[in-house]
């Protein structure tokens, strides 16, 4: 693109030199510099501002060749937009447009979560050690989701890139979003990977974390974040591998990533008519 846009400007160049009103000593530098002042970038606080065309208008004052310099000074005008304004708006449209990938499944029971994952890592081009700011999963008592859909960013001093990942059950793709968010990115370093949340939720299956009596539905929630919970009258389990103990009130506090699934009921009415409930009926926490 630069070797493109370079051979375009020389052309112009060229044509402006051609198109010259009369002779004049060392005009072909002076339309060459007429176009750099045109193009000249100052920046304030990132803002990139045309302060060399700004100058132009402001103090120069061409005597000989005047429709050559003006043109050769707009030129570096419209250098500076395309450079400042109209790539980015389109490098921006193009990395943030959405893109799909297909799903394993639409059951949550049966959903390979790491395949998934590493399909999407591969297909979108994300970091391997992505981190995992945040997952929910609503999903019926036979395992079908309603809907599941996860954010995760991949961490960089510079480039950091925040990833808004939607699951449908209608169509069973994925949709990903993708938006450059640079160093605020650093802030998510401490959480999990999103590789290792999944491994664990594949290995211990979704199935198998459950509460003591069935519900309609449920919520299966993740924050990213390490926790320590010495919340007593909450109750807690350990993930082993494939095995899930009980935390015991005499090992608290609980420290780790949880994982929060909350059991819901049959949706009702509001009893002010706005609308339906589906509230929390009881809930767990899976430590690992």
């Amino acid at each position: 693109m630069s070797i493109l846009l370079t051979i375009i400007l020389i052309v112009l160049l060229v044509f402006i030199y051609k198109k010259r009103e009369e002779p004049e000593t060392k005009l072909g530098w002076k339309v060459v510099g007429y176009f750099w002042l045109g193009a000249f970038t100052f920046k304030a606080n990132e803002i990139p501002l045309p302060l060399g065309f700004l100058l132009f208008l402001l103090v120069f004052r061409p005597t000989t060749n005047v429709k050559t310099k003006n043109r050769s000074a707009y030129l570096g005008l419209m250098f500076f937009l395309a450079l400042n304004v109209i790539f980015p708006a389109v490098e921006k449209e193009l990395f943030e447009r959405p893109r799909d990938v297909v799903a394993a499944s639409n059951n949550m029971f049966q959903v390979d979560f790491t395949n998934d994952w590493m399909k999407i890592r591969d297909q979108i081009k994300i970091d391997e050690h992505a981190r995992l700011v945040y997952f929910k999963a609503h999903y019926q008592k036979n395992g079908q989701i309603d809907r599941l859909y996860y954010y995760v960013v991949s961490v960089s001093g510079k480039d950091s890139v925040y990833y808004d990942i939607n699951f449908s059950a209608d169509t069973n793709r994925y949709t990903i979003r993708a938006e450059k968010i640079g160093v605020k990115g650093i802030k998510y370093v401490e959480f999990v990977e999103a590789s290792r949340f999944f491994e664990v939720l594949d290995e211990v299956s979704p199935r198998n974390l459950s509460l003591e009596q069935p519900f309609e539905g449920y919520t299966l929630r993740f924050d990213g974040e390490w926790i320590t919970d010495a919340d007593e009258y909450q109750q807690k389990y350990v993930i082993l591998g494939k095995e899930i103990k009980p935390i015991t009130s005499d090992q608290l506090p609980a420290e780790g990533y949880s994982i929060h699934l909350c059991g819901k009921g049959k949706p009702y009415e509001l009893p002010t008519g706005f609308g339906v409930s589906n509230r929390c009926e009881a809930s767990v926490d899976f430590f690992f």
